[in-house]
């Protein structure tokens, strides 16, 4: 775990100097490349197996480029996967054409993994300069590598896709509705369940739509339209999850796609997770107490309550597989904007307090996942020659 820490700590250290330091640009350039490097390089030099996936598909997958004497060759092979010959079509087109040309590139599985995280860490990086707010980057690249760097050494299909859209959300905020669909439809290239995109959509124009307004009194107090709107989309999920078989049937009447991941993912019973629920409370009080100071500051304030509750409802899909609560990171990526936007938004002596609160809390939460429940695969650290 020792490894993964220093990394982290020396990475948003760059980054800080980067961002509030008052060197030339050039410097700055200099400084976030070498802090995005380092995590990079860390997730490069892995041996195989520190991450679940890079023995059920990459490297499979690096095996049959480097035998291809070119890419509708490697496109035409078949690799055995989970106890059964797949074709190489079975995956998406986009991690299809980064393996076959990294492999190519550079001769090494390490190349795959190299390009795999490049493209994942910058992704969230650009997106987080580009969004809008009054929030810390660098803070918020620590929170990524707490919360889902591990996720994104096992998962790095999904992680492309979701950094893609989580890159996309800009345009949501422009109201660019063209280029965010642009977006989904490259997330997608990735991994299939980069619609989910589609579903952040609707779900940001309905929780950031605050015409026609109609006041709700609770006694002699208006209770605020973001509140109830993330209330009500809270509320929805919950139905969804407990109407789940039926929701699933219909979803996998839609057409083959939505099928397999019904099959996948949300085809089973479920089972609560009381865990997932502990976790999260403390940090939900958090965000009670800073709603009026948040919203004030931060005009996206209930698109991103309502994707943190999102993600408290899909934390309970573990119960039926431990890879079915994995849609979640679709929802909870936009913590990182979230959380970091809580501490900058009290006041100059609780910033530090709260900041420290987020990082021990989510430190402790990394090496209760990571090391004491094993999940990923990734500790031990083993490098590519060990």
């Amino acid at each position: 775990m020792a490894i993964y820490l220093i990394t982290f700590s020396f990475s948003t250290f760059l980054l800080m100097l980067a961002e509030t330091g008052k060197s030339k640009k050039i410097t700055k350039h200099v400084l976030v490349f070498w802090g995005l490097l380092m995590p990079i390089l860390l997730a490069s030099m892995r041996k195989i197996g520190v991450g679940t996936d890079t023995k059920v598909y990459t490297f499979m997958l690096y095996d049959a480029a480097q035998n291809a004497q070119s890419f509708f060759d490697y496109l035409g092979k078949s690799v055995y996967s989970n106890f059964q010959y797949k074709a190489v079509t079975k995956w998406e087109i986009g991690y299809n054409l980064v393996v076959y040309f990294s492999t190519k590139l550079t001769g090494s599985i390490q190349g795959v993994f190299f390009l795999t995280h490049a493209l994942i860490i910058g992704f969230i990086y650009k997106g987080l300069k580009k969004i809008e707010g009054d929030f810390s980057i660098s803070f918020s690249m620590l929170l990524f590598y707490l919360l889902f760097y591990g996720t994104s050494l096992n998962l790095m299909r999904q992680w492309m896709a979701i950094s893609i859209l989580f890159y996309g959300f800009h345009f949501l905020q422009k109201k660019d509705i063209k280029k965010y669909i642009l977006t989904v439809v490259f997330a997608t290239l990735f991994h299939n369940s980069g619609i989910i995109g589609a579903v952040i959509l609707l779900l940001y124009f309905y929780l950031e739509n605050e015409s026609k307004n109609v006041n709700i009194t609770i006694g002699e107090k208006v209770v605020d339209i973001g509140i109830r709107r993330v209330v009500f989309v809270f509320g929805i999920a919950i139905l969804l999850l407990i109407g789940l078989e039926a929701f699933a049937r219909i979803l996998g009447a839609i057409n083959n796609v939505f099928a397999r991941y019904v099959r996948l993912y949300i085809s089973g019973t479920i089972k609560i997770m009381p865990m997932q629920i502990v976790r999260r409370v403390p940090v939900l009080a958090i965000l009670f107490y800073s709603w009026k100071r948040l919203k004030w500051k931060e005009p996206a304030t209930p698109f991103l309550y309502g994707m943190f509750m999102l993600d408290l409802v899909t934390s309970q899909l573990g119960g039926i597989t431990n890879q079915s609560s994995r849609l979640g990171y679709f929802f909870s990526v936009y913590e990182l904007i979230l959380f970091s936007n809580v501490v900058r938004s009290q006041q100059k002596r609780q910033r530090l307090i709260w900041g420290i609160f987020f990082l021990v809390y989510y430190t402790f939460w990394f090496y209760y996942d990571m090391v004491l429940m094993g999940r990923a695969e990734i500790v031990p650290y083993l490098f590519y020659f060990q």
